[in-house]
């Protein structure tokens, strides 16, 4: 069974314990060794999925990511306050996407946990990486469907600006 050992993009969380255990994706993905926990005070070491970042991230991060690796924060987004990690040079925010989780279902950029991951995953060109990470969940299957034009054209950007146009052509201003 492939682990953390085999895939090129290291996973890492910290849990917020902020929601209900039999729910937490990060969880579940540390269970089939996909993903390890951290301490709050190494996710900044990470390319850390933060809502709040300056940037987005970008398909120019994937060295980074290859590198340091992915942090999230497993914890509702909707509880995540402005200042509750502390700021990161490696923080990169993702653009709009439509969930398929069963809480958040169609309302774009309220992802879960795995939802966030695979994007990013997509986005600095792990495809296959995210596909692997996503059929741990019966849910999650039609993800990367559901956003395929929404990635495929993020994935192509170069800039910040760039990922504001598509997601303004997507889902105006």
């Amino acid at each position: 069974m492939p682990d953390l050992s085999t895939f090129p993009v290291r996973i890492y969380f910290v849990d917020a314990r902020l929601d209900d255990p039999k729910r937490s994706t990060m969880r579940k993905l540390q269970r089939f060794n996909l993903a390890k926990k951290t301490a709050a005070s190494l996710i900044t070491r990470h390319i850390l999925l933060w809502p709040f970042a300056p940037r987005f991230l970008l398909p120019s991060d994937r060295e980074s990511v290859l590198k340091k690796g992915i942090g999230l924060i497993e914890t509702s987004w909707k509880r995540i306050n402005h200042g509750g990690y502390p700021a990161s040079k490696n923080a990169r925010k993702l653009p709009l996407l439509v969930p398929v989780n069963q809480i958040n279902f169609g309302r774009p950029g309220i992802l879960s946990s795995v939802e966030a991951l695979a994007a990013a995953l997509v986005i600095v060109g792990e495809r296959d990486h995210a596909e692997f990470v996503l059929s741990k969940f019966s849910w999650a299957k039609i993800f990367l469907q559901t956003n395929s034009l929404l990635l495929d054209d993020y994935g192509k950007c170069e800039t910040d600006d760039d990922v504001e146009r598509v997601q303004n052509e997507y889902f105006g201003d």
